[in-house]
């Protein structure tokens, strides 16, 4: 699992470097306890030479002179790039259709683009903060998700994290549980009832058969359609969405036939974990 850096809780700067090294330490601690709940990355989206955290002073330049060895070891070795992980197109989409704003009239904060909370919305994981303003001194951030092509607007809560302390709240707590171990629900479908569609193409019959097979498991509810031929491919699991549809590839066939399945998984994490058990119970 992963942190979203909240880009956002730069603002405002740290006065001098004394200010800025403390606010550091704060959430390199959070971090730490991040850590031993299971959160093994802090994603960022920038390099840190280009994240300023006081007046012309960089993490980069943090970095560079702090004599805090133990830190400067751990957030070099959590650190990933960028918000959004290029091989995950699910999530890019998600990115690119929507807008995503943070807006605060408590704090004076304007509608801004917040995209590292967006992130943390589209993996469903927590943002981590710096303390720098009181308005990241809070568990819980609201953002606006807007989507002009349906003309939808959302307010969304993410959960935050700004030291280690949050770890010891109960919403804390509940949201790790939640996000750690996936609960699978069961198709309310009997095997016979789960439709099957596929494309009259070569090798639609072998396609069928293992269908049938598939729509055994109790987290199937569909076979959508077939996919295009793979024959490179040496992969059971080809795709797995948030929206429950895993793409599966018969690898040991020549042409490498392939299925689009409709599963019970409700995010990312459930279909995952659904793909996982689809590959061990009928995979060669």
């Amino acid at each position: 699992m992963e942190v979203i850096y909240n880009e956002l809780s730069s603002q405002p700067l740290s006065g001098n470097k004394t200010l800025a090294n403390h606010r550091i330490a704060l959430l390199i601690e959070c971090y730490k306890t991040a850590h031993q709940n299971g959160f093994n990355k802090i994603r960022f989206s920038k390099q840190f030479h280009e994240i300023e955290i006081a007046g012309g002073y960089t993490l980069q330049q943090w970095l560079n002179e702090t004599t805090q060895r133990n830190h400067k070891d751990l957030i070099l070795g959590a650190r990933t790039y960028p918000f959004i992980n290029e091989e995950d197109t699910w999530a890019e989409d998600e990115y690119i259709l929507n807008n995503f704003y943070f807006e605060n009239e408590k704090h004076k904060i304007s509608k801004t683009e917040c995209l590292g909370l967006a992130a943390a919305h589209i993996y469903d994981t927590l943002s981590i903060s710096f303390t720098g303003h009181s308005a990241w001194i809070n568990n819980s951030l609201s953002i606006i998700k807007s989507n002009g092509a349906n003309n939808s607007t959302a307010n969304i809560d993410i959960t935050n994290i700004f030291s280690s302390a949050c770890f010891d709240k109960k919403e804390i707590k509940d949201f790790i549980e939640r996000i750690s171990q996936p609960v699978l629900v069961p198709s309310p479908l009997q095997p016979n009832q789960k439709s099957i569609h596929l494309r009259d193409d070569h090798g639609k019959d072998v396609l069928d058969s293992f269908a049938k097979r598939i729509r055994n498991s109790p987290y199937v509810n569909e076979i959508i359609n077939s996919l295009p031929y793979n024959n490179r491919a040496i992969n059971f699991i080809r795709r797995a969405y948030p929206n429950g549809l895993v793409e599966i590839v018969l690898y040991w066939t020549d042409m490498g036939l392939g299925m689009v399945i409709q599963t019970t998984g409700r995010n990312k994490r459930e279909t995952e974990e659904i793909a996982r058990l689809l590959e061990r119970e009928y995979a060669p």
